[in-house]
């Protein structure tokens, strides 16, 4: 039991260390590299759909021919409009993370926009 208790600040650490990464990234002066976590949290979320689409149109069988057992894969053909619902809030779901990044870089960016605003007319008050 003792061992298990210091890894239950590791996740919320992690989630510190994720969200310091995008606000420094997002503070930078190309604007595209405040867009590496979400994108890579986007395209990572993104395959897991995929492969879990592809995972809930199969099904296994496992029979048992001659005292050994065999692993049959039966993919199952059904109507996409029938599980877009499920794909759909599946999406949604496992990208809660990708719009969380999107929203601390969207807060940074504004941030610096009006300090740079700020500047330019403390810069234009001098003058």
């Amino acid at each position: 039991m003792r061992n298990e208790s210091k890894y239950l600040y590791v996740y919320p650490d992690s989630l510190h260390w994720i969200n310091r990464t995008t606000s420094l990234l997002s503070k930078k002066e190309n604007k595209w590299v405040g867009f590496i976590l979400p994108a890579i949290s986007f395209i990572g979320f993104s395959m897991l759909i995929v492969s879990e689409s592809i995972y809930i149109n199969t099904m296994l069988y496992s029979t048992i021919v001659d005292g050994e057992t065999v692993i049959q894969t039966v993919s199952q053909m059904s109507s996409t409009g029938a599980n877009i619902g499920r794909y759909v809030y599946i999406f949604f779901l496992w990208n809660i993370p990708t719009i969380l990044l999107l929203a601390i870089y969207f807060a940074c960016r504004s941030k610096r926009n009006k300090q740079r605003a700020l500047e330019k007319m403390s810069i234009q008050d001098l003058e």
